[in-house]
């Protein structure tokens, strides 16, 4: 028998529970998505979830906003994703409410867990009696069994890297932070931001990162950036720009793909003096994520 469909109050609680966690502590603007997009369904909006309305609804962006060139929605949908697998793999596992977004689509699911199916137990004296008549030879099959899945898996592994179904990680150079002002403060926190998504970025683990070092050749140089990303052999450049005033900071951070030379992300994030650690992890997520995105298109 297929469980019921989970209530409304029994979904709004289990959204609490999710938004409570430790992997959404951090995670102001996701939990904000993931709360509108769970209540609009609630209420019986969900095909109303578009791209667009998410943009200017969740993400403040205004009624000129294209999500053809600002990708902000699906961007953070994909990390949206990836966090609530996370949730559920974890300090959710056995949550009995399951709260999903498909790909392709911005209108969440819910359903009941599946509750576990229960593996008769052989008798210990049974499997005693078993292993005694057995002997060494069933131990011996089992090894031999282990240590051929174990060299076919490796050869997999090997070949999976040669053909097509294993994407090849994407490469990533992030080009020094542009400061217009001429304050050695700020030029000092454009520094920093550099640094600290460069690190953040290797990481996460996800992309290969040129060295900050590598990069910095380029800093103030006035060439094309696929000439750039083709020096340092990579397939995105994060350029990005920082402004400041007073103790209120504001990047403006975008990816080029070399490959078609166009930008292909951009997005904006607001923080404070103070914040700078927090700021770094926020865009090296977001950059990643959108880095993501390219390598499985």
């Amino acid at each position: 028998m297929e469980p019921k469909q989970p209530t409304a109050d029994e979904i709004r609680a289990q959204l609490d529970r999710v938004l409570a966690s430790q992997v959404f502590a951090s995670a102001t603007r996701l939990r904000r998505f993931l709360r509108y997009v769970v209540e609009r369904s609630l209420d019986g909006h969900g095909d109303e979830l578009k791209e667009y309305a998410i943009g200017i609804e969740v993400f403040d962006r205004d009624q000129q906003y294209d999500p053809r060139i600002d990708s902000i929605v699906r961007v953070e949908a994909g990390r949206l994703r990836a966090k609530l697998d996370e949730h559920y793999r974890g300090a959710g596992a056995s949550d009995a409410v399951l709260i999903r977004i498909a790909r392709g689509s911005y209108a969440p699911t819910f359903e009941r867990r599946q509750p576990a199916i229960a593996v008769p137990v052989a008798p210990v004296a049974a499997l005693g009696r078993r292993r005694r008549l057995g002997g060494w030879r069933p131990a011996l099959a089992v090894l031999a069994v282990g240590v051929l899945l174990t060299v076919v898996a490796a050869w997999q592994t090997k070949v999976g890297r040669r053909g097509e179904r294993v994407a090849t990680p994407v490469t990533i150079a992030v080009l020094p932070f542009a400061c217009y002002s001429t304050d050695a403060d700020d030029q000092m926190l454009a520094a920093r931001l550099t640094d600290g998504v460069t690190s953040e970025l290797t990481r996460i683990g996800t992309l290969g990162v040129v060295s900050r070092t590598s990069a910095l050749q380029f800093a103030g140089v006035r060439r094309p950036l696929k000439d750039i990303a083709q020096a340092l052999n990579v397939d995105i450049v994060v350029e990005a720009s920082v402004e400041t005033e007073g103790d209120q900071v504001r990047i403006q951070a975008r990816l080029v793909d070399a490959v078609v030379d166009r930008k292909s992300w951009i997005d904006r994030f607001d923080g404070r003096r103070g914040d700078v650690p927090t700021l770094q992890r926020g865009i090296a997520e977001a950059i990643a994520a959108a880095a993501q995105m390219r390598q499985a298109q």
